[in-house]
């Protein structure tokens, strides 16, 4: 392994501090995001900040009574720094494609604009036994597809928004993961295997967390930029978060110590969704803890994100298509 791309993982394990954080953000009033999983971990971190600054902020998660209680904490914990913050609940399990559309359709029912998506929720380490409702391998069905329609459906509200916006401020951040960088295989992932998963449930992972850098790349190829849509894919960091509620305790208590806080994950969700260094040249560019970018991609996906004009294998275009396959009767 290069220099590099060691230095990529040692740097994205012991980050520097965050510059963009919620005690600095600036009023985000008037302005409409979207967190999904927003109730527990970086997404409830990311969700106070935003109410705190100002934002109109819905929170899609699956469980109500949990958006309930995360509304209701950070409505009495917070101190906001800024007026007109609002929290809102839409229920929706990602797990399955009915619940997606049924959340996007009441979404826009309620706003006129949608000014940063952050598809934030995720599981990892899910039983292989356990599938969505449409019968997809639960990484790649909620980390990826799940997202993926979801972004589908509000993406012509993104466009009109970007259109009456000051340019580079509207956004779609997708999550990643340092295993990208550490454990996925050469090409990121396959997409003619992913109807036939491995059991290895970190390399399940693994090929979501890639799989969400290859739909930021491929949105941005496919018209987001044109239409003033920066999209973006990050890695939060190394972080306490229920994100790991179905592994097994071996797989990550060894390494508990080494894991930063949930709210230390929000600051890079902060840069990434409103730093005012992205521009949209950066589309499809991967950010790293706290807040900074990439410094080192690793050739074998930079060429996957490429078409074979450009020199590259067109894998991640691959995918895309797949995840269109997968979701077209719920567009």
């Amino acid at each position: 392994m290069a220099l590099s791309y060691l230095y990529n993982i040692y740097t994205q394990s012991f980050p520097p501090p965050p510059t963009l954080t919620p005690s600095n953000l600036p009023p985000q009033t008037n302005r409409v995001f979207i967190v999904t999983g927003g109730s527990s971990g970086v997404g409830y971190h990311l969700s106070s900040a935003l109410y705190a600054s100002g934002g109109t902020v819905y929170i899609l998660t699956r469980t109500p009574t949990a958006a309930t209680s995360a509304i209701s904490r950070i409505k009495s914990t917070s101190k906001p720094l800024h007026p007109g913050g609002t929290l809102h609940f839409i229920h929706l399990d990602l797990a399955d494609l009915r619940s997606v559309r049924t959340a996007a359709t009441q979404f826009l029912a309620s706003e006129t604009r949608l000014d940063v998506l952050f598809n934030n929720a995720g599981v990892a380490e899910v039983p292989a036994t356990r599938r969505t409702a449409q019968d997809l391998e639960s990484h790649i069905g909620i980390n990826c597809v799940g997202h993926f329609l979801l972004t589908k459906l509000l993406s012509p509200l993104l466009s009109s928004t970007a259109a009456s916006s000051p340019a580079n401020s509207v956004r779609v951040i997708w999550t990643s993961s340092l295993l990208v960088d550490m454990a996925a295989p050469t090409g990121g992932l396959k997409t003619s295997s992913l109807d036939t998963p491995p059991s290895d449930l970190i390399a399940a992972y693994t090929a979501s967390k890639t799989g969400n850098w290859f739909l930021a790349s491929e949105f941005a190829r496919r018209g987001a930029s044109r239409a003033g849509i920066v999209s973006l894919t990050q890695n939060p960091g190394n972080l306490k978060t229920n994100v790991w509620r179905m592994a097994p305790g071996m797989s990550y208590w060894p390494f508990w110590v080494l894991l930063s806080r949930a709210e230390m994950g929000a600051c890079t969700c902060l840069w990434v969704g409103m730093g005012e260094e992205v521009r949209a040249e950066d589309a499809g560019r991967y950010g790293v803890p706290f807040g900074r970018w990439l410094s080192a991609e690793r050739e074998d996906l930079v060429r996957a994100m490429k078409g074979a004009d450009e020199g590259g294998t067109g894998e991640a275009g691959r995918f895309w298509e797949w995840c269109e396959g997968k979701v077209g009767e719920f567009v």
